[in-house]
């Protein structure tokens, strides 16, 4: 819905500026009729020309709104949201470059140039997002250094709740810290080491860490049902709300096929949230007679925020991956995924501003 709404407000903005300087373009004389003195014209009877009428106004306009440099632009976005509607949005297909959902919790190294001697210091963590009792392992390299300490600082009031000294191994610094169940969500680690041949340095990284909202136990075996492969995720809630639930399908030998995601209100204790993959993206990696084989992984398990002002949840899980072995696809009704009533009337909405 917000990709929607910001592709309607470039259109629109650029359209009416695109028409406005159109139309003054055709109102201002050419440069060869203004460098020529002006010479008097015969008066002719004036041919009569056929009057407006509002058939023909929606037809200039529409062949004006055709004639914009940003028409193309608009059929571009038309195009591709109605690709993109006619896949489902709880099973999105799935590639080597989707980089960020096949990573959800990566890490961003921080990186500080050292001016003394033309080094950059790099500070790394084993992930952004930690939920108890996950362990934060700290990486510092790009430098030789003397020593290295790791600091770990409530956000709000800067107050020190843990430290751990680095240790060197193979020209890297490491260090773990463990946390604690009384630890406020958001975190900074600092990380003060001293350069041999340089000032001593300070790198700061900001992380969240949870107290798990909810926890994935086991998974149930998956069954079809219309188009759809269906994956019960058995999990035991410890606060109430509404979850969103992202994992990544691969083929046994780790190729990428589909992103799942889907919300869904739990209560507390234990509950199943299903999972669901569309036959549009298994069919290709799906076998033509027999079972196929996938691997389910990557669990992101999200207590969303209830109101503006708090923050979300997350949980953890006790599944590293699960191995579906004996599913067969001749199972599944073979029709595409029909978009909501909704999504049909945005593309239609795009396409009247593309001059369809």
């Amino acid at each position: 819905m917000k990709k929607f709404l910001l592709i309607s407000v470039i259109l629109i903005v650029i359209c009416i500026t695109a028409g406005y300087f159109a139309l003054q373009r055709e109102a201002l004389p050419s440069p060869e009729l203004a460098s020529k003195p002006q010479v008097a014209t015969p008066i002719l009877t004036p041919t009569t020309t056929p009057p407006v009428t509002p058939k023909t106004a929606i037809t200039q306009k529409q062949s004006l709104v055709e004639s914009l440099p940003l028409a193309q632009a608009a059929q571009t976005a038309a195009a591709h949201y109605e690709y993109s509607i006619s896949l489902p949005p709880y099973s999105q297909p799935l590639g080597k470059g989707d980089f960020d959902r096949l990573n959800p919790n990566h890490f961003y190294a921080v990186e500080m140039p050292i001016e003394e001697n033309n080094e950059q210091v790099s500070l790394s963590l084993n992930q952004y997002r930690f939920v108890h009792p996950a362990t934060i392992e700290i990486s510092l390299s790009g430098s030789q250094f003397s020593n290295a300490t790791a600091t770990i600082l409530d956000l709000t009031s800067q107050q020190t709740l843990s430290t751990a000294r680095l240790k060197e191994s193979d020209g890297i610094w490491l260090g773990s810290v463990d946390g604690e169940t009384t630890w406020p969500q958001e975190l900074n680690v600092v990380v003060r080491a001293k350069p041999s041949s340089a000032k001593a340095v300070a790198l700061t990284a900001s992380i969240r860490y949870y107290q798990p909202s909810a926890t994935l136990l086991a998974i149930a075996k998956p069954y079809p049902k219309q188009a759809d492969l269906i994956i019960p995720l058995q999990l035991e809630v410890k606060q109430s709300g509404t979850y969103r639930i992202r994992a990544n399908l691969f083929t046994p030998d780790g190729t990428p096929i589909s992103h799942l995601i889907e919300k869904q209100k739990l209560s507390e204790g234990k509950q199943v949230f299903n999972l669901k993959a569309h036959q549009s993206v298994l069919a290709p990696f799906s076998a033509k007679s027999g079972p196929s084989q996938f691997t389910l992984k990557t669990f992101v398990i999200e207590r969303m925020s209830p109101m503006p002002g708090e923050l979300a949840q997350f949980g953890d899980s006790k599944i590293t991956e699960y191995h579906i072995t004996d599913f067969y696809f001749d199972a599944l009704e073979k029709r595409p995924y029909q978009p909501s009533t909704a999504e049909r009337q945005r593309l239609g909405y795009l396409q009247k501003m593309a001059g369809k």
